[in-house]
């Protein structure tokens, strides 16, 4: 016939409360708590401090610009003149005879449509005159853009980005295109934990427009400024394509892209100890299972004194 239902035969064993069996059992029960942690906290890497996170930032432009261009005027003899502007009125009134009124346009791509574009885009026109024969060798722009990460970590900063270029010959157009990165001094937080301020202070580009001295606020300067914080935003520029050529005006094309940034981050409490409960539970399956072969074989082959139980009753034919 077939089994269709059936029930283990277990055997007990007994001792007394203060035996010699009764202290292995208490001791395995310890070695089966205490070896996975050891275990796991001896080979390292329990208590996790850093994890990786990949997160594309919103940027968006805070309208701050300045440039600072430097030309050759024949009818100077060749003299090196500034040429500055900037989108601050009052840095415009502090450059003085210096300034040099340009054109620019800005706008940002969005490839995916999710509200986080993907490339800022810039469109710069110096004037040049000709008359005078203004040949331009160098130009730097300093940008500064609105920075913000809220999905992995929260961190937000007032960056002030820095891209240049120059040649011995003169030019007409600079085309460059930069990636965004992110320099830390001290992992991120999680998000459940405190966000520290990246800056000591709060920190933009046209923070103090006019220095102490007097002198207009200078691309070194304000990026001095900024270098002082923990956290900060830089470009990754590719080379530079410098078009030479002579003309009444300087065109520059400047694409910024916007990548999906990994940086390092400090995982929250809740975080730290699923992971470390994870490599727990993994050691402790297997050393638990090999202590109960151990434990078993302590009372099966009477190593330790215990009285034995059997379930079936045995007969004498």
């Amino acid at each position: 016939m077939p089994a269709l239902y059936w029930r283990p035969v277990e055997i007990t064993y007994h001792a007394n409360r203060y035996s010699c069996a009764t202290c292995c059992t208490a001791f395995y029960i310890l070695c089966s708590i205490i070896l996975p942690y050891v275990t796991v906290y001896a080979l390292g890497g329990m208590w996790t401090k850093e994890v990786a996170a990949r997160e594309q930032p919103l940027v968006a432009s805070r309208y701050e610009v300045l440039v600072q261009a430097y030309a050759s005027s024949a009818a100077q003899n060749l003299e090196v003149v500034p040429l500055l502007w900037s989108t601050s009125q009052q840095l415009n009134d502090a450059i003085g005879s210096s300034l040099r009124p340009c054109s620019l346009r800005s706008w940002t791509e969005d490839d995916e449509r999710d509200g986080y574009p993907d490339r800022l885009q810039y469109a710069l026109t110096i004037p040049l005159d000709a008359d005078a024969g203004e040949r331009l060798h160098s130009v730097s722009v300093l940008v500064g853009v609105g920075v913000r990460f809220d999905r992995e970590f929260s961190l937000r900063l007032n960056s002030s980005l820095h891209m240049h270029a120059s040649s011995p010959l003169p030019g007409r157009e600079w085309r460059q295109t930069a990636d965004l990165t992110l320099s830390s001094a001290a992992p991120q937080r999680s998000l459940d934990l405190v966000p520290r301020p990246p800056c000591p202070s709060p920190t933009w580009a046209f923070e103090q427009p006019v220095q102490t001295d007097g002198a207009p606020a200078s691309i070194a300067s304000i990026l001095s400024q900024y270098a002082a914080c923990n956290d900060t935003v830089a470009l990754n520029a590719q080379p530079p394509v410098w078009t030479p050529g002579v003309t009444s005006s300087f065109e520059a094309h400047l694409t910024i892209r916007v990548p999906a940034i990994l940086a390092a981050r400090r995982p929250g409490l809740v975080e730290t100890t699923k992971l470390a409960a994870v490599q727990y539970i993994a050691f402790f399956i297997p050393i638990s299972f090999l202590l109960s072969l151990l434990y078993g074989a302590l009372f099966r082959f009477s190593i330790v004194s215990s009285r034995v139980h059997h379930p079936v009753k045995m007969h004498k034919w």
